[in-house]
């Protein structure tokens, strides 16, 4: 019934939902990959058929270098993570879409720019961190930023992943995270948290040079997801043997045993004269961590344009708050909107870029609160209690 108590809804003008659709899910790499696809199959269609970025990358897959690119970039993912690659199969199967798009989505601006290394591309992409440390919490905040198509189009994983034999053989290990995905993309590309004591965020990074058929960040982040320690995590950054293919930088709160906590930044490279990623690990202790889509620490040379100039943008109004020392400022941090073109709350509807929602991991509540409008202004659709039901299994 297209009528509800007078109001017309439908699916080109539903507007912003203030829905976080979550997924409890237990079995094998394929089979939570086949049973987040069957249970979005709408949801990841719909991305897929209005997602231009896609379109951007199917053209450049038809070319020679595109598809050489694809390739090689699949055989090296099945031979890093090839349960990774099961568990998008397994999504392409259970919403009944093709793996080629949902692999590309994975290989993002690697395939999207493969024919065109120009410092001005049009990079997509966004999201704002601030976090601080005191004696008694740490709270860290992030705002989801993604082109357009992706407002409505997404959902969190809440997962039990038990390997197949044969994963194991492959280098599997058993997994409990939550994680917010993109529609038909791998977990951890975004915000969430494992059971080992690991809360992390996500800023998409744009190096100019690429690394095609290297791994892409998708995957790194991913593998993220199953870090038991701080070295655990180093190690699954680093990707010794053949390093990441572009760039993102992750903000990381460790909780251990004993209770203690560390945040830290961490940023990711290519390193364009070794098989490995380059790493520049910041931690903090009594400064305010703040964070966009710029290196700020590494130096590497970065693309031009929209990505930059809002990530310098958002991080002028970030610093022109006081430091944060309550969830309450953070709240007011992540709803900024100082600066009309690039806000660090965007919601303009001709925007490229859109915040999708906002989290907030309070440590001290053990809280991942999800936010779809600005959070000094609403309350939380969704209120996710922190799992670390792994801690005092870590060694």
């Amino acid at each position: 019934m297209r009528e509800l108590y007078g109001n017309s809804l439908s699916e080109k003008h539903i507007g912003r939902r203030r829905v976080v659709p979550v997924i409890y899910l237990q079995g094998s790499h394929y089979e939570v990959g086949y049973d987040v696809g069957r249970n979005f199959a709408s949801v990841i269609q719909s991305f897929l058929k209005t997602y231009q970025g896609l379109k951007d990358f199917e053209r450049e897959y038809n070319t020679a270098a595109g598809r050489a690119a694809y390739d090689s970039t699949l055989v090296n993912m099945k031979q890093r993570y090839p349960y990774y690659v099961k568990e998008i199969q397994g999504v392409a199967d259970g919403a009944k879409v093709p793996f080629y798009q949902l692999f590309l989505l994975h290989m993002d601006d690697i395939i999207g720019t493969i024919n065109d290394k120009n410092s001005n591309r049009v990079d997509s992409g966004g999201c704002s961190d601030i976090a601080f440390k005191s004696p008694e919490n740490v709270v860290l905040g992030h705002t989801e930023d993604a082109p357009m198509e992706t407002v409505n189009h997404f959902y969190i994983m809440s997962a039990h992943v038990i390997p197949t034999p044969e994963d194991r053989e492959l280098g599997a290990v058993e997994e409990r995270f939550a994680s917010l995905c993109y529609a038909g993309q791998l977990p951890g590309y975004t915000m969430g948290f494992n059971e080992h004591g690991l809360v992390f965020t996500i800023n998409t990074l744009s190096p100019l040079v690429l690394k095609p058929g290297n791994t892409p960040r998708m995957f790194i982040t991913r593998a993220l997801l199953t870090a038991r320690t701080p070295a655990d995590a180093e190690k699954i950054l680093l990707d010794e043997g053949l390093g990441i293919g572009n760039g993102f930088s992750t903000n990381v709160i460790w909780t251990y045993e004993n209770g203690e906590r560390d945040l830290m930044n961490i940023e990711v490279a290519p390193d364009l004269s070794a098989n490995k990623s380059i790493l520049n690990i910041h931690k903090y202790t009594n400064e305010t961590l703040m964070h966009c889509n710029a290196y700020l620490r590494e130096k590497v040379q970065e693309v031009t344009g929209d990505i930059i100039d809002s990530s310098v943008t958002r991080m002028k109004a970030i610093h022109s708050h006081a430091p944060p020392r309550s969830r309450r400022d953070i709240e007011s941090v992540l709803s900024d909107t100082t600066y009309k073109d690039y806000p660090v709350f965007q919601t303009r509807l001709d925007a490229p870029i859109q915040t999708i929602a906002a989290g907030i991991f309070d440590m001290s509540a053990r809280t991942w609160s999800i936010y779809i409008d600005k959070p000094d202004s609403s309350e939380p659709v969704a209120i996710l209690p922190i799992r670390f039901s792994q801690l005092n299994k870590n060694h």
